[in-house]
């Protein structure tokens, strides 16, 4: 017994050949893009994220020199010899602490003329300024490194700080 083949009509293999051809180049080009577009997407989202961090890390920096601004100036109004005693400053920052944001006196500052206190009668309110700096590395225990990792090497360039004051009353 002989077997028989079949075979299709040149016209239609040319057309199945072209069909194949395309969807193989449809495939390369799809490779390629996908090659080149991942790790631009991959790049966009780290920074994103990132820039996020930042952005949580600049909030508790506020929040954290609030509540030390508003602290000193509550323990002032009781004890005015608080703004030369920097024992009892300490005493009063070492109750402020935000996990993985704030866990040293070290990063809060009382900058120069921080302290206004009133001299006269018509002289501005009585207020207190303080600064917080997110310190990768400070504290117990230690924060976090930012930028994390740390590709281009920022970190020493990036400093997060916030000020604020508060007014004895």
């Amino acid at each position: 017994m002989r077997l028989l083949r079949y075979s299709k009509p040149a016209k239609q293999t040319d057309k199945l050949n072209k069909q194949r051809r395309s969807s193989g180049a449809v495939l390369v080009e799809a490779v390629l893009s996908t090659c080149i577009l991942l790790p631009i997407i991959i790049l966009t989202i780290w920074a994103w994220i990132e820039i996020s961090y930042a952005y949580i890390i600049g909030m508790n920096m506020t929040e954290a020199a609030n509540l030390a601004a508003r602290a000193l100036a509550a323990e002032y109004y009781r004890d005015p010899t608080i703004a030369q005693d920097l024992l009892k400053q300490n005493l009063i920052l070492s109750r402020i602490r935000i996990d993985n944001m704030v866990s040293s006196n070290a990063q809060f500052k009382i900058p120069d003329n921080g302290w206004q206190i009133k001299k006269a009668i018509l002289s501005s309110p009585e207020s207190v300024t303080v600064t917080c700096t997110y310190t990768p590395g400070e504290g117990e225990p230690p924060l976090p490194n930012f930028p994390n990792p740390d590709p281009l090497n920022l970190r020493q360039k990036i400093n997060i700080s916030s000020s604020a004051t508060a007014f004895v009353y």
